[in-house]
């Protein structure tokens, strides 16, 4: 029987650690090698990933849609190209291409070497006139899906909505002021060159997949009004020579805003208009001007209130009156003899008016003005608004109280005024006027409401009640006869101020205005028209504001009430 020879375990034991040695020591070589072409790869290899990509790109995100009380859309935004060109794969050759559609200058550009790997040619063009020179598929040239704002009523609106820059943020309007809750922040896209040569989207789901993460805002507005207003104020204007014109229209019991405009104005969708500053400014909100006569139902009412007059006093107009150092004058010097108070209105007198004031304290005066917000802003959600200017309480001295109570020496903006007004029509309560009547976050829930907001109780009933019929008669026999209408009753007063620049009146600058309120027994609507700066023999507000006041209520009156 063959003998069993033992060996010792401890060399199979050495033998089996040395294997395991090689195998960690083969792992520890792999890995530096991978962390060594990760780290510090071959330029050969990073030169063909590079031929594969080129380029992230911040491109627009959807953002958010306005619209008017009815839900017509009056912002949206829409797909659009926008071409870039990659020097590396473009030859200056084909710069010719872009002539048709981007101009000779843009050609002009791109037909020279070009550094780097990236350059705009133009964004944000519409699809069907990009379609075309996509479809030609220049070597070099690529376009990418971003989106664009457009108004697709044009300009109709424009000063109320703003504008945005290229890429979709609020500069003007509701677009800025609500830029919050309409602006989806900007998409990174990266950018990759497939085996034939064409640029591919990366981001998950192509261009189209860009996450919509804007709100929504439905405004107060009703676009047919907006439409109304904007028309016939702009005929007026263009009429009278006008260097500029305003027109608002709300509604006296709740402070939505029914309309409002300002000429001049441009179309927000061809960009070059933009550079056209005077247009660009919303005159109802971001222009002061004295107001003049429109001023007297307001101050009156101050008068009234504060006990300094009464319905039952009368006051005795010869046309002239001295007053302190100045002499104080009524249109032509007319003398209008002996008046009550609603033929003070009637006749629009200055010399019953400056009476009046001699009797009211400066003090209560100037902070009855400030309840009516004169001085201050409204705080209407629309950027680039003014506060106006009203003086200091011991800067009223000599007849600076008196040109006061004539809508002289005081700065206002036409949404101001247009508001005052309203108190008279709604029986004495200065409401906070708004816009915006729903904002909705980018799921649909609602997270704003406007509504109806009492900032003072500015004058009783009874005086609200004396004034609306002083400003229907003012209209029905008084100086505001051409804003007589046959199919309503209409209660206003007209208004015409000189310019004032550095402390001096400019000799034939004036100021036209008409604001007033229909139906005048129980009113629906307050409207006030403002022409600035009209060239010609005609300017008194009741020549030329009144009679488009006139044709806005009518044009108004054929609207449904129920539907607005």
């Amino acid at each position: 029987m063959p003998r069993i020879i033992r060996r010792d375990t401890g060399e199979g034991l050495r033998r089996s650690r040395s294997v395991w040695a090689a195998a960690l020591l083969v792992l520890v070589v792999l890995a530096v090698g991978t962390a060594k072409v990760q780290l510090m790869p071959d330029k050969r290899i990073v030169q063909q990933s590079q031929k594969q990509y080129w380029a992230n790109i911040s491109v627009s995100a959807t953002r958010g849609r306005i619209e008017d009380r009815r839900g017509v859309p009056l912002a949206i935004s829409v797909p659009s190209k926008s071409f870039f060109i990659d020097p590396k794969f473009w030859s200056p050759a084909s710069a010719d291409v872009l002539k048709g559609t981007f101009g000779a200058s843009v050609a002009q550009k791109f037909s020279k070497e070009l550094p780097g790997r990236f350059h705009w040619v133009a964004r944000n063009m519409p699809a069907e006139r990009a379609l075309a020179l996509e479809r030609m598929k220049v070597p070099g040239l690529y376009t990418i899906t971003e989106r664009k704002r457009i108004y697709p009523h044009d300009s109709l609106a424009f000063h109320l909505l703003g504008f945005c820059d290229i890429d979709e943020y609020g500069q003007a309007g509701v677009e800025l002021e609500w830029n919050h809750i309409l602006y989806s922040p900007p998409r990174t896209r990266f950018l990759t060159r497939d085996s034939k040569g064409s640029a591919t989207d990366i981001l998950g789901g192509g261009a189209d997949a860009v996450k919509d993460t804007a709100g929504s805002i439905r405004l107060t507005i009703d676009s047919r009004v907006q439409q109304m207003l904007e028309l016939r104020l702009a005929a007026g204007a263009k009429e009278a020579n006008a260097a500029w014109a305003a027109g608002v229209c709300v509604d006296p019991y709740t402070g939505e805003i029914i309309a409002i405009a300002s000429y001049p104005t441009i179309n927000p969708n061809n960009r070059n208009n933009l550079k056209f500053v005077n247009a660009v400014r919303n005159n109802a909100v971001g222009r002061v001007f004295e107001p003049g006569s429109i001023f007297k139902p307001i101050t009156m009412s101050i008068a009234l209130e504060s006990g300094a007059t009464s319905r039952s006093k009368t006051y005795f107009c010869r046309g002239t009156m001295n007053l302190f150092d100045k002499t104080m004058s009524d249109v032509n010097k007319k003398a209008h003899g002996t008046q009550d108070l609603t033929h003070v209105l009637m006749n629009s007198c200055n010399i019953a008016m400056s009476l009046m004031s001699m009797s009211v304290n400066r003090y209560q005066a100037y902070g009855m003005l400030r309840q009516f917000g004169f001085g201050e802003k409204t705080e209407v959600e629309i950027a680039g608004e003014e506060a106006g200017l009203i003086k200091e309480p011991e800067e009223w001295l000599g007849t600076v109280t008196a040109n006061v109570f004539i809508g002289q020496g005081i700065a206002v903006t036409p949404l101001q005024v247009v508001m005052a007004i309203a108190s008279i029509a709604n029986g004495g309560k200065l409401l906070k006027p708004y816009v915006v009547a729903e904002v909705r976050d980018h799921a649909g829930k609602v997270i704003h409401k406007g509504t109806r907001r009492v900032r003072y109780n500015v004058m009783s009933e009874s005086t609200a009640a004396f004034l609306r019929q002083a400003m229907t008669k003012v209209v029905s026999e008084g100086g505001g006869k051409q804003a007589r209408s046959e199919k309503v009753a209409i209660a206003g007063k007209t208004g015409t101020a000189q310019v004032a620049m550095s402390g001096k009146y400019n000799k034939g600058q004036y100021v036209a205005s008409f604001t007033g309120f229909w139906p005048a027994e129980k009113p629906q609507y307050v409207m006030l028209i403002s022409i600035g700066e009209p060239k010609g023999a005609r300017y008194y507000g009741g020549q030329i504001a009144a009679p488009i006041f006139k044709s806005i209520v009518e044009d108004i009156l054929q609207i449904p009430r129920e539907k607005i």
